[in-house]
């Protein structure tokens, strides 16, 4: 063979080799190529806005939603989930729909349960999604294990998907009462909450709903459709896992923890966190109230100048046991007796905690918050972290039943009363506009006491 064609054909050759060296190079910087799924596939059903779980195809995990995580290094999907204890380790795929092309593309979920689920068999989890190169989802769905299967494949919408910065929040507070159930009905002590709530200027009120009685469905129909303040989210957890109604197995059995008070605490962080400065962890028998006559406002932003942005607040609790009601009571209307619930303004016995645990709530920037438990934030994010407020700030006031059975160790606390006169006056009209005053009793109180230092509040 001449030299002229053994050049040639070396140089054929390393041409070859070349473009395959190229080839593999391009294929090696674009790896999600390799996962996408065909284009029909983007045919899956999607969530509709009425339903809360989405159970995951050949799994007991349960999905609540799915969020936009603009936190971390590389842009992804946040996935909120309900999870059994022995799949906590099973790998899992996220299933993206792309906008723009409609295709599909998949990657590996990065699966994180949360610490506490009280020794029940499920507790709260979440799947962090990268998302691929070139895909800008607007569906996400969750494949476990290594299956293929679309077969009652279910796609969620992905919220959060712009993040809002914290000068341009529509809301600087919203209270989030995680759960409600057991046919509620404590009807009089929400409904005095709510104005409370309203006089010391919360902006939101969200509750997660499994059940309640027909009176206090008028109470929640009434502040969600005739005055906005509230959103009701449905909560039917009852229809997918056997709920306790206690916080550990011994005085409650059952699948899940409280009716699943940490996964739908998560879930309303999660969706307040581009909605609201602020979020207030709470149940319907607690309030919290700002020392001296000052708004909720006033004492965040002094806690702010105290202690910093990207802060959360721990209240202690402090319990005011109903079993303790005071008797004759100037507070104790004849038009509200027919009222089912407690009466905040008629307990002014505090418990002295002995017990060494307290179970307070929390005030939490959610941007700076990864997960939280009930009483406590879990997993910070951008060096956040949690203080504690004194009583002579502000206290939390909690009517339940008595916590410790120290019978005498109780000492008189008045210190809601400083708002009766106003929350009076909003309390009644309230319960008339709901049609629940009892007006045979004689005309409703306008006035108890009010403190002059709270007429700014009304």
């Amino acid at each position: 063979m001449s030299s002229w064609r053994r050049r040639k054909w070396s140089f054929l050759v390393l041409t070859l080799l070349l473009f395959s060296i190229v080839m593999v190079m391009i294929s090696l910087l674009q790896p999600e190529r390799a996962n996408r799924l065909k284009r029909e596939a983007c045919g899956c059903s999607v969530r509709s806005d009425s339903e809360t779980f989405t159970r995951v195809p050949g799994s007991r995990t349960l999905l609540i939603n799915a969020f936009g995580e603009h936190r971390t290094p590389a842009a992804s999907v946040r996935l909120l989930g309900i999870v059994p204890g022995e799949e906590r380790s099973l790998r899992s795929r996220c299933v993206f729909c792309c906008q723009g092309d409609g295709e599909m593309a998949t990657a590996t979920a990065l699966r994180t349960t949360h610490r506490s689920d009280y020794f029940f068999p499920y507790g709260t989890g979440d799947f962090l999604c990268l998302i691929p190169p070139g895909c800008e989802p607007r569906f996400v769905g969750l494949l476990s294990g290594d299956s293929v299967d679309f077969t009652n494949f279910t796609l969620l919408p992905v919220l959060n998907r712009a993040p809002v910065e914290r000068p341009r929040l529509p809301l600087r507070f919203t209270l989030c009462i995680a759960n409600m159930f057991n046919s509620y009905d404590n009807v009089l002590q929400f409904v005095q909450a709510m104005e409370l709530y309203r006089l010391l200027g919360i902006q939101r009120v969200i509750v997660y709903k499994t059940s309640c009685s027909a009176t206090m469905d008028t109470v929640l129909d009434y502040y969600s459709r005739k005055t906005g303040f509230l959103q009701v989210r449905p909560w039917p957890i009852d229809a997918f896992l056997k709920p306790s109604s206690s916080w550990t197995p011994s005085l409650g059995p059952g699948q899940i923890h409280y009716y699943g008070q940490i996964p739908s605490s998560n879930d309303c962080l999660y969706r307040s966190m581009y909605q609201s400065r602020y979020v207030l962890m709470h149940d319907a028998d607690e309030v919290i109230l700002p020392a001296g006559n000052v708004s909720f406002q006033t004492l965040i932003s002094d806690l702010e100048k105290a202690h910093g942005e990207k802060v959360n607040f721990y209240f202690p609790n402090n319990v005011f046991p109903y079993e303790e009601k005071e008797e004759n009571s100037r507070f104790d209307f004849p038009e509200w007796r027919n009222v089912p619930g407690s009466n905040f303004l008629g307990h002014v016995l505090r418990e002295l905690d002995t017990s060494g645990y307290n179970t307070g709530k929390l005030v939490l920037d959610p941007r700076g918050v990864l997960q939280m438990e009930v009483h406590s934030v879990h997993e910070h994010i951008d060096g956040g972290r949690t203080e504690r407020v004194g009583r002579e700030r502000g206290q939390l006031y909690h009517v339940r039943r008595r916590k410790n059975n120290q019978q005498g160790a109780l000492v008189r606390d008045e210190g809601l009363l400083k708002v009766a006169g106003a929350l009076v006056e909003r309390v009644n009209h309230a319960l008339s506009s709901m049609g629940l005053l009892n007006t045979t009793a004689g005309p409703a109180p306008t006035s108890a006491h009010p403190s002059p230092a709270m007429a700014g509040l009304r």
